[in-house]
């Protein structure tokens, strides 16, 4: 039995560890810290979990959790996630890895001086359609790829003044919140790493990011498309696209379409399984020593190299080095 103690509250433990867990054989959910035993204690009330840590410290020195789920907002992830490994767990932490790639490298090189598995929360990398979409673009079928987008607008969700994506001290900005989802899955389809060549974005307040898209070049001389946001006037939008030399495939809602030129659409309905679910899955596997699918965290960091890239090129600080 795999052991999980939760570092956080946020809205995401509900459905990205707590739901899945009931679903995953031999994976409990037996502990959760706040930063206060009131707050911890109320959460593990409401949810059935046994305990509640009136700290994150406390938790990890716990001889029973052998892995933690963090949940915190982004400029924590470094300091738990190492402390969490240098503490004997394994490590399931919410996206990004950390806040900028040098911090992803450290964590990464941590967990195999203390043998930990680490994984980032990129839980969109087990999507069915979008597998199928990289299968179909190295398949040759519609020929040379020529361009692939990634867009993740969501242009009406709901953020509170106080909340960590508008702060620059706990790692805010569209970037690390959805850039990260967006550049992980152009990253995934293409197969290869891009050069960041543009970027245009629009900002909250003078470091906040709301909007960008950034021109991306692939080694095989592929275009990349990436745009991602969270306030502003467009369309929301949640698709990759990737155009050919002879049709396009398109990666939208829960169907995948594609057509060759002067060719029918096909849509193809692919199975609608919980990617949390998949996720914790290859995490468990993971921890196990059993072959998984879970994306090494090297993974993380050469997602991280390209939202890095693209604050350089938008004049921005990247997350976590600016004093405040």
């Amino acid at each position: 039995m795999i052991r999980f103690g939760v570092l956080g509250t946020a809205r995401v433990v509900p459905y990205g560890l707590l739901a899945p867990a009931k679903e995953t054989p031999g994976v409990e959910v037996s502990a959760v810290a706040s930063r206060t035993p009131q707050k911890a204690e109320a959460f593990a009330a409401r949810h059935g979990i046994q305990r509640g840590f009136g700290s994150y410290g406390a938790l990890l020195e716990s001889p029973d959790i052998d892995a933690v789920y963090i949940a915190l907002p982004p400029a924590l992830h470094f300091d738990w996630v190492r402390r969490a490994m240098e503490a004997g767990k394994h490590v399931l932490c919410e996206k990004p890895l950390a806040e900028n790639a040098r911090l992803a490298q450290e964590l990464t090189l941590s967990a195999k001086r203390h043998g930990r598995v680490l994984v980032e929360g990129m839980h969109v990398r087990y999507l069915d359609r979008m597998r199928r979409q990289r299968e179909l673009a190295a398949g040759g079928e519609f020929g040379r790829v020529l361009r692939i987008e990634s867009y993740l607008r969501t242009p009406y969700m709901r953020i509170a003044k106080d909340d960590f994506r508008l702060r620059y001290e706990l790692g805010g900005g569209a970037a690390l919140d959805l850039g990260c989802y967006a550049v992980s899955s152009l990253r995934y389809v293409a197969a290869e790493e891009p050069e960041v060549l543009s970027v245009r974005h629009k900002r909250i307040s003078p470091q906040i990011d709301r909007w960008m898209r950034a021109m991306l070049r692939f080694p095989s001389g592929v275009e990349g498309v990436v745009e991602f946001g969270f306030r502003g006037v467009y369309t929301p939008r949640d698709r990759i696209l990737v155009t050919c030399e002879n049709g396009w495939i398109k990666s939208d809602g829960k169907a995948l379409v594609h057509a060759k030129k002067d060719g029918e659409e096909i849509h193809e309905l692919l199975p609608a399984q919980s990617t949390f679910q998949l996720q914790l899955e290859a995490f468990a596997k993971s921890v196990r020593g059993e072959k998984s699918s879970a994306p090494p965290p090297e993974d993380a960091v050469l997602t991280a190299r390209v939202l890095d890239a693209m604050y350089e090129k938008a004049g921005l600080a990247l997350r976590g080095t600016l004093q405040t």
